[in-house]
């Protein structure tokens, strides 16, 4: 090698594989350069993509190994045998849900998008499979449908659609979006651009985007220079020019002849590129749909007269799936793919030759068995490439200095504030929305010593959080007769359930909340129970995941007279926006009725002692104490690590009370009602706890007789400590004050004007009403889950 010219040797190079041309980079600095250099990655995506070579596939695995959480998307050929194939992107890229493409191979690099997590990547298979997140795509602001604000918050469009651009003569990436059809009312459609590799953020497009007529729904396609996005309903192709960016438009192919049996609506159009030209492909969704598949071709597609000429018609009855799209030309043929990633060709000139079946996907090893019928499967094309995708934002953002700068100015301010200075400039809006500056303004912004923020958590259905210095006649709390439950603060983030059957994540400082359903068709488990407790619904935080962790609980069976219960539990990380497939292991002991704590990294419940097999007798004296809990290690915490811990003492010769768990100064901590004194006894935990041992101190003795019956020890639950002044703020969900626990004296700050409200149900007959408060943590943590995104 040593005697060959270097231009030989990158020559020779050129043709490898992009993932071994990439590995020789680590031989020396001047191999790394030169096998870097922009000449030789153009070289090589010449040399190593042949033409007459056949197409190159990737799939995904079937459903069953889906169910494992580690996954590959493997490089399968068309005819290539029913080996183990090679792996070419492992799941860990795209965290654990499944990505579908969204795009064609575009000099190596295809967006991807995951599915049930939502968020849209940019990948290049060939070298390993790096996958880099575009930010603000799991749920775009423009497409988020706050419920805390109502229809009359902030505008919001039904669609999003996104394409993949390249601009050769800048030699960058550019990202596009469109947003169309406004939610409620008709709105302007709006064109976002992102530059691969650039310091920018989302930026406005620099031409006018076409009218609000145009609603786009199929993701673009890159020809000649221009995205090119099919739009609904016969209102032409919109061309977008990545190079000046600017608007065009070119006619839509004829609709569909009437077929018998299928609806209008059930005709679903595709659009992509075939042999050069702008391919449609019209066909009538659902496997059991009838009727030929049209395949049209605009020749000349950069002409504004140029006209659609059908290709061919295609049969679907031998094919049945949701989903039939062409991928490429094969020779003189189609390839086409199903929605069970089924791949077969068919002869272009429509001489009616038998489909020829070239990729099954449970022929191989690698990928054998069952898959379910999509409209994205886990299949497509790529090409060998060494283009990187570039840096993340995170990365770009934090290089500058002047970022850096401003980072650690704003992490200490009010979230609000943060909010409202994040529209100053694309830069300052880019920084404040990476996963670095929210982490650390989560950490920052609650350092300072300062009274506790209130909110009332109102309806979830309807009702944005409403401030306690705010909560007059025109701002009152939502009074409720039914349990209204919500936790301390995790990360910023609160979790409770409303209702019989509505649990809900807010974040109530940004006036953001959504619902938590259970989808499940589960018998034994469904959404419909009535099976609510206050320690149904338990929030944490997986620092290995990065992610809030929900964790439900339900009891099946419930008998205190003889002791026997089933208690059933449930998971979700909130990012991922799904509840685990099946029921994970509950706790080991049953749980109280009383709303649980995170602290030290894991969520405490209170175990319900009329439950369960009663402790064993023995000869031994036991060490009394009040309570027991099991605690949920939230570090990993779909492996369910529980442990059970023995709680503090009981109050001296007096009944055990009402028992509440909860946080203090970052602290475990168990309060306990003395009954026969009217007084609580708040119990922090030293250290570190077992299984085995646990070590407790008394932080605080409230005396409450003076303030009764206002404030009793029965009704009494302990939120928090003021900094400033060393009061605690004391919660009846009828009274709200601050006990001063050096002079025993109590201020109430808030209580309900009308103690007895009449029930809605016509009956006539009245309740206590109770509202909801919570102390609140400045935090810009929010996780929409509701999206409606074009496909």
């Amino acid at each position: 090698m040593a005697s060959l010219p270097d231009d030989v040797i990158l020559e020779i190079f050129s043709h490898l594989p992009a993932r071994s041309a990439a590995r020789l980079r680590a031989m020396s600095r001047s191999w790394r350069a030169a096998l870097s250099s922009p000449s030789f990655v153009d070289l090589h995506l010449q040399r190593a993509n042949c033409r007459t070579a056949p197409p190159k596939l990737f799939c995904g695995p079937c459903d069953d190994k889906l169910m494992l959480g580690d996954w590959c998307l493997y490089d399968l050929q068309p005819g290539g045998g029913g080996g183990p194939g090679r792996e070419l992107v492992r799941g860990g890229e795209f965290g654990d849900v499944l990505p579908a493409p969204l795009t064609k191979p575009l000099r190596g690099l295809v967006l991807f998008t995951c599915y049930g997590k939502n968020g849209v990547y940019v990948c290049n298979p060939s070298t390993g499979g790096e996958a880099l997140a575009l930010p603000d795509t799991e749920m775009p602001s423009k497409a988020a449908f706050r419920p805390s604000l109502g229809p009359t918050g902030p505008p919001y469009y039904w669609n999003v659609a996104y394409g993949l651009g390249y601009c050769s003569a800048a030699k960058e990436f550019k990202v596009v979006r469109i947003f169309s059809e406004g939610r409620y009312k008709e709105m302007a459609t709006r064109c976002e651009v992102f530059v691969l590799d650039s310091p920018a953020y989302w930026r406005p497009a620099a031409g006018k985007p076409p009218p609000p007529a145009c609603i786009v729904e199929n993701t673009g396609v890159f020809l000649n220079g221009s995205v090119h996005f099919l739009c609904r309903d016969g209102g032409g192709i919109v061309s977008f020019n990545v190079t000046d960016e600017s608007f065009g438009s070119l006619p839509s192919p004829p609709p569909a002849a009437a077929v018998d049996g299928v609806a209008d609506w059930q005709i679903r159009e595709r659009m992509t590129e075939l042999d050069g030209c702008l391919c449609v492909f019209q066909y009538a969704s659902g496997s059991d749909s009838h009727g030929p598949c049209h395949l049209w071709l605009l020749r000349h597609g950069g002409d504004e007269t140029a006209q659609w000429e059908k290709l061919c018609c295609i049969d679907p009855i031998p094919w049945p799936s949701c989903s039939i799209v062409p991928l490429c030309m094969y020779g003189e043929k189609i390839l086409m793919r199903t929605g069970r990633s089924v791949v077969f060709a068919v002869d272009g000139a429509g001489s009616g030759g038998a489909p020829e079946i070239l990729f099954r996907p449970d022929e191989h090893e690698a990928t054998a068995g069952e898959f379910e019928d999509t409209l994205f499967p886990a299949l497509g094309l790529y090409e060998e490439s060494l283009v990187p995708v570039g840096r993340t934002v995170e990365e770009i953002v934090f290089s500058s200095p002047a970022t850096r700068a401003w980072s650690d100015v704003l992490k200490w301010l009010p979230a609000r504030t943060v909010s409202e200075l994040s529209v100053v400039c694309k830069e300052w809006r880019a920084m404040v929305t990476t996963d670095r500056f929210i982490r650390s303004h989560a950490v920052h912004a609650n350092m300072a010593a300062r009274s506790p923020r209130i909110r009332f958590v109102m309806d979830p259905i309807g009702g944005a959080p409403v401030d306690i210095d705010r909560a007059d006649e025109m701002h009152a709390p939502n009074i409720s007769a039914v349990p209204f439950v919500c936790s301390q603060p995790c990360h910023g983030l609160n979790v409770g359930s409303f209702s019989n059957i509505l649990d809900f994540v807010c974040n109530p400082i940004m006036d953001y909340h959504e619902e938590l359903p259970l989808v499940d068709s589960d018998d034994d488990y469904s959404d419909d129970d009535d099976d609510i407790f206050y320690g149904r619904i338990a929030l944490g935080y997986d620092e290995e995941e990065d992610d809030h962790v929900v964790v439900r609980l339900a009891y099946t069976e419930n008998n205190p007279e003889t002791r026997s219960y089933e208690l059933q539990c449930r998971m979700r990380y909130v990012k991922r926006q799904e509840w685990s497939p099946q029921p994970t292991p509950p706790p080991p002991r049953p749980v109280a009725s009383a709303t649980p704590a995170y602290a030290n990294g894991k969520i405490y419940w209170l175990v319900d002692p009329a439950l369960g097999s009663p402790p064993p007798t023995t000869t031994t004296t036991p060490t009394p104490s009040a309570c027991e809990l099991v605690a949920l290690d939230c570090r990993n915490a779909v492996a369910c690590h529980y442990a059970v811990l023995q709680g503090p003492p009981p109050p001296p010769c007096s009944a055990i009370g009402r028992v509440s768990v909860l946080r203090l100064h970052g602290t475990l901590c168990v309060a306990c009602s003395d009954r026969d004194a009217n007084a609580i006894d708040v119990w922090a935990m030293n250290g570190a706890a077992s299984a085995t041992d646990a070590a407790w101190s008394m932080m605080y003795r409230l005396e409450l007789a003076a303030h009764s019956p206002e404030y009793t020890s029965e009704k009494t639950t302990v939120m928090a400590v003021d900094p400033t002044s060393g009061r605690i703020l004391l919660n009846t969900e009828q009274s709200l004050g601050y006990y001063d626990p050096k002079t025993g004296e109590l201020e109430t700050i808030y209580r309900v004007r009308m103690m007895n409200q009449e029930a809605n149900d016509g009956s006539g007959a009245c309740y206590d009403g109770r509202f909801c408060a919570v102390v609140c943590e400045e935090s810009l943590f929010w996780y929409p889950v509701w999206r409606a995104y074009a496909q």
